[in-house]
C-alpha cells in the first residue's frame, strides 16, 4: 500500500508547518498547505489536472479568508472524493452541529497531540476506502445492471424487429399465393374459353358427318365443302373476338381501358395481341388464332413493342402483363 496523501488547510502557518514535518516523518505524504478556503478549490483542481488527489484533508474551522474551514470542507466533497478530519480550539456544540452536515470522519481538538492525530488519520483513512470501495462496487453494480437493461431493451427490439419481419414475409408470401391462385384461376378461365370453342367446332363437324351417315350416301367434294365453310366460319377470329374479349375483360378488369389510355396510338389488331400474348399463348398458339403464320406473329410482336416504346432487354409478355 503506497502512502496515504495529507492536505493541510491551516491559517497559522507556524502550526501548519510543524503538522507538515510531524506528518511527514510518521511516513505520510504531505501534498501541500494553505491557510485560506477559496484559495484551495484551485490547488486542488491543479492537483486533479495531475491526476494526483488527497486521501485525507486537516481542515481548520476557522480560517483566515472568507470561507470558513466548514465551508471549504463541503465544496470540497461535492467536488472531490476525500475524508475531512476537522481541527480546532472552538470546542462548542453550535460548531459541532454546524460540522456534522459536512460529514467528517473525525474532530480533533488543538493543540493537537500527533499521536493520537496519527491514530485519528489512521481510522478515517480506513473508513474513506472503504467507503470509496462500497461506491466502486455500488457503481459497478449500477453500470451492469444498466448494461443488462439495456441489452435486454436491445433484444426485445430486435425480437419485435424480427417478428414483424416474419409478419411481413408471411404477408408477403400470403399474397405471392393468392396472386399465384388469382393466375392459375384467370389461366383455367382462359383455357375453358377455347376449350369451350373447340368442342363447339367439333361438335358442328359431328353433326355433318352424322348427317351424311344418315343419308347414306357418298360424301361429295360439295359436302366436304360445306365442312369446311361450317369449320372456317367458327374458327374465324373476327367473329368470334368480341366473346373471347368479354371473357378476357371478366378474368382481367379493365385491361383494355388502361391500354388505350397509356398506348392511344394502339390500334384495335394491337389490342387483340396484347390480349392473346397476356394469356400467356405461345407464338404458334396465338397464329393459328390469328389465322396468319408464326413469322407474320413475330413482325406484329416487333412492330407492338416499338409502338409501346420498349428498350431492349425489357420483355414484352411482363410489361403486358403489369399493364
Amino acid at each position: 500500500m503506497g502512502k496515504i496523501k495529507l492536505f493541510i488547510v491551516e491559517d497559522e502557518m507556524i502550526i501548519a508547518n510543524d503538522l507538515k514535518n510531524q506528518l511527514t516523518d510518521c511516513g505520510y505524504e504531505v501534498l501541500g498547505m494553505e491557510g485560506k478556503g477559496e484559495k484551495v478549490l484551485p490547488i486542488f483542481q491543479a492537483l486533479e489536472k495531475r491526476k494526483i488527489r488527497p486521501d485525507i484533508v486537516l481542515m481548520d474551522i476557522k480560517l483566515a479568508g472568507k470561507m470558513d474551514g466548514i465551508e471549504t470542507a463541503r465544496i470540497l466533497t461535492e467536488k472531490y472524493p476525500c475524508g475531512i478530519i476537522f481541527l480546532t480550539v472552538m470546542n462548542n456544540r453550535v460548531t459541532f452541529n454546524k460540522s456534522i452536515a459536512v460529514k467528517p470522519y473525525a474532530y480533533v481538538l488543538k493543540p493537537v497531540d500527533i499521536e493520537q492525530l496519527r491514530m485519528t488519520i489512521e481510522l478515517a483513512y480506513y473508513q474513506f476506502t472503504l467507503e470509496m470501495s462500497h461506491a466502486k462496487v455500488i457503481a459497478d453494480l449500477k453500470s451492469e445492471v444498466d448494461r443488462r437493461i439495456r441489452a435486454e431493451k436491445e433484444n426485445e427490439s430486435r425480437l419485435q424487429e424480427k417478428i414483424k419481419a416474419e409478419h411481413k414475409a408471411n404477408q408477403l408470401l400470403k399474397q405471392k399465393h393468392l396472386m399465384e391462385m388469382d393466375l392459375i384461376n384467370r389461366e383455367l378461365a382462359t383455357s375453358a374459353t377455347f376449350i369451350s370453342q373447340k368442342n363447339k367446332i367439333i361438335a358442328l363437324i359431328r353433326k355433318d358427318v352424322n348427317r351424311f351417315i344418315r343419308k347414306g350416301k357418298t360424301i361429295t367434294k360439295a359436302d366436304l365443302i360445306g365442312t369446311l365453310k361450317t369449320v372456317d366460319e367458327n374458327v374465324k377470329f373476327e367473329n368470334d373476338w368480341y366473346r373471347i374479349k368479354a371473357h378476357f375483360e371478366k378474368i382481367y378488369p379493365g385491361y383494355f381501358e388502361r391500354l388505350r389510355e397509356k398506348f392511344p396510338n394502339l390500334t384495335p389488331n394491337d389490342h387483340k395481341l396484347c390480349a392473346l400474348l397476356r394469356m400467356n399463348l405461345a407464338t404458334k398458339e396465338i397464329s393459328q388464332i390469328l389465322k396468319i403464320t408464326a413469322p407474320s406473329t413475330e413482325i406484329s410482336r416487333i412492330r407492338l413493342r416499338k409502338k409501346l416504346s420498349l428498350p431492349k432487354g425489357v420483355n414484352l409478355i411482363q410489361f403486358i402483363c403489369n399493364v
